[in-house]
């Protein structure tokens, strides 16, 4: 994939296979670097990619192709969603620092997980069963246990408006 953001002058040729959805990319500070996290839609894969010399951080491999990353900056953990296949049920949290899994979350083994979205202060996730006997679960962001489940019609994207309009770090925009 060839990055061009200015007109007629490539920035970097970066090796992102398996489609990726950078609409759905975040990014964060690293070490003293902005970094962003691509998932990948026809591959269990997330690419971390520094934005200052647009060079590969690291391939993280995830149990199947996920569709959605979100994080806060009161979180240290990226949580990203495997959207297809047969492990559609499970959430991947990672440790933005070390880029790490330190826990895969997996509330309702069978049915599609996905999109989490994180309340104003970071403190809780809220994460979709994107099903017809759906839910959204709100989970404690720092110990990942389950504190509330609201039964829900396929519950798609949950948006705050917050996060969007101050551009909160891992929130993609």
């Amino acid at each position: 994939m060839v990055v061009n953001l200015d007109v007629g002058r490539e920035i970097a040729t970066l090796p992102l296979p398996g489609m990726p959805h950078l609409g759905s990319g975040i990014s964060w500070m690293r070490d003293g670097h902005r970094v962003m996290a691509v998932p990948h839609l026809n591959e269990g894969r997330i690419s971390i990619i520094d934005m200052t010399d647009w060079s590969q951080v690291k391939v993280i491999e995830t149990s199947g192709p996920g569709f959605f990353l979100r994080s806060h900056a009161g979180t240290p953990y990226l949580w990203a969603d495997v959207f297809t296949g047969p492990n559609k049920g499970q959430m991947h949290i990672i440790d933005k620092q070390s880029l790490e899994v330190v826990k895969v979350l997996e509330p309702e083994p069978g049915k599609t997980v996905a999109h989490t979205e994180f309340t104003k202060d970071g403190r809780f996730a809220l994460v979709s069963i994107w099903e017809m006997d759906g839910a959204v679960i709100v989970y404690d962001a720092a110990t990942f246990k389950e504190i509330s489940r609201l039964p829900m019609v396929k519950p798609s994207g949950k948006y705050n408006v917050w996060n969007k309009i101050t551009f909160e770090d891992g929130t993609s925009h």
